[in-house]
């Protein structure tokens, strides 16, 4: 009996000891929300003029636990830009001759039943080729060597932190209690680094039994004409720890994409640049290693259901990467509608739907921007 009363007792302490270790490494996380910041995640009321930052126990009105929610994510913009709102670009309106419409997507998407969230980094989203960094990991204000500028005033800003992680932040204050699993993230060009990292950082947080609640995780991830250059990404990252060595971004993302296939979710890789899809942007141009370049490729392939958006290149290639934006998103919307049937696979079907897509390569075909023409076409075997 005694033997039996001191295996319950150690049982008992062992168990203690596990909550208490699960308790601290929770409370090791700063997972707090700064308010006072430039940049933040929005959540939309009825339309793209009437948003709320994240918040602790947000207004059912922005965000209904009990419903799917769709995330989106901007990429990089000109200081001399106009901020990005959540509506058809005017440019692809008119380069589009009316065709794609004047979609206000934050109405569209509540009207379907949609939570709907938009990450607003405008204000340090100018210095192309040190975004990766401020998306994916921590630096210090001591790191940056160039002590003005917009990289370094996004660097401050972060304060030890990465948007990736800051957008982490949001959606565990906001969604601890979400009950939908349908969570979707779409990312325009270097947003399309945006929501990987974000995911990527989730799922690492879930392992690490730090999130808990299964439907905040997305099961699907859409890129819109993302920016995966060959530009070096180096730190630790936010939130997990894992540290990046000097590593290229697309060799970071390409393991990203991996990973996430491995978890479960879904990846939809949209390009409308001519070549292998990013030629415009040089993507690879900064890997000397033939070998990594083709590993590359490999795996992005491989985790995605890879299209090229041929039937957009007729609006020729200085316009039509803004254009894919608006098509993913138009898309997304009429797929939902029941409007892009014969296209297949298509942005708008579930997880479930489009994991027998991925690892297979696809051409967009059809009329520019008419919704009702697209098809696909498989360029690979399955």
């Amino acid at each position: 009996m005694k033997k039996l009363i001191t295996a319950a007792l150690c049982v008992a302490i062992a168990a203690c000891c596990l909550t208490v270790f699960a308790s601290c490494k929770d409370a090791s996380l700063d997972m707090s929300l700064r308010e006072d910041t430039k940049y933040g995640l929005y959540w939309y009321g009825e339309n793209a003029d009437d948003s709320m930052k994240s918040q602790e126990n947000m207004p059912v009105e922005y965000y209904d636990p009990g419903k799917p929610t769709v995330l989106y994510s901007h990429g990089w913009k000109t200081s001399g830009e106009d901020k990005e709102t959540f509506k058809t670009v005017s440019s692809t309106y008119e380069k589009t001759n009316g065709a794609s419409g004047n979609y206000d997507y934050a109405k569209e998407l509540k009207d379907l039943g949609y939570n709907v969230a938009f990450f607003d980094w405008y204000e340090y989203a100018h210095s192309l080729d040190d975004l990766q960094n401020e998306i994916w990991v921590v630096k210090s204000e001591s790191s940056i060597d160039k002590k003005d500028g917009n990289y370094y005033e996004a660097v401050k800003a972060l304060d030890g932190r990465s948007f990736a992680g800051e957008i982490v932040r949001s959606l565990y204050a906001v969604m601890k209690d979400a009950t939908d699993r349908e969570v979707v993230f779409i990312g325009h060009s270097f947003g399309g680094q945006m929501v990987t990292a974000v995911a990527y950082t989730m799922y690492k947080l879930a392992d690490q039994g730090v999130i808990t609640n299964k439907y905040m995780l997305p099961d699907r991830i859409s890129l819109a004409d993302p920016y995966i250059p060959g530009t070096a990404v180096s730190g630790e990252m936010d939130l997990i720890g894992e540290t990046v060595t000097s590593q290229p971004t697309a060799q970071k993302t390409s393991d990203a994409f991996e990973y996430l296939n491995s978890k479960g979710a879904v990846i939809d890789l949209n390009g409308a640049w001519k070549g292998w899809t990013y030629d415009g942007y040089k993507m690879l141009s900064k890997i000397d290693d033939e070998a990594l370049i083709a590993q590359i490729e490999t795996k992005i392939k491989a985790n995605t259901v890879y299209v090229i958006q041929n039937a957009l290149l007729s609006y020729g290639s200085t316009n039509v990467h803004v254009i894919s934006r608006d098509y993913v998103l138009t898309s997304f919307i009429e797929g939902k509608k029941g409007n892009m049937d014969a296209c297949v696979p298509r942005v708008s079907m579930t997880a479930e739907e489009l994991r027998e897509y991925v690892g297979r390569q696809f051409e967009l075909a059809g009329k520019g921007f008419l919704i009702a023409d697209a098809t696909m076409t498989e360029t690979t075997a399955g």
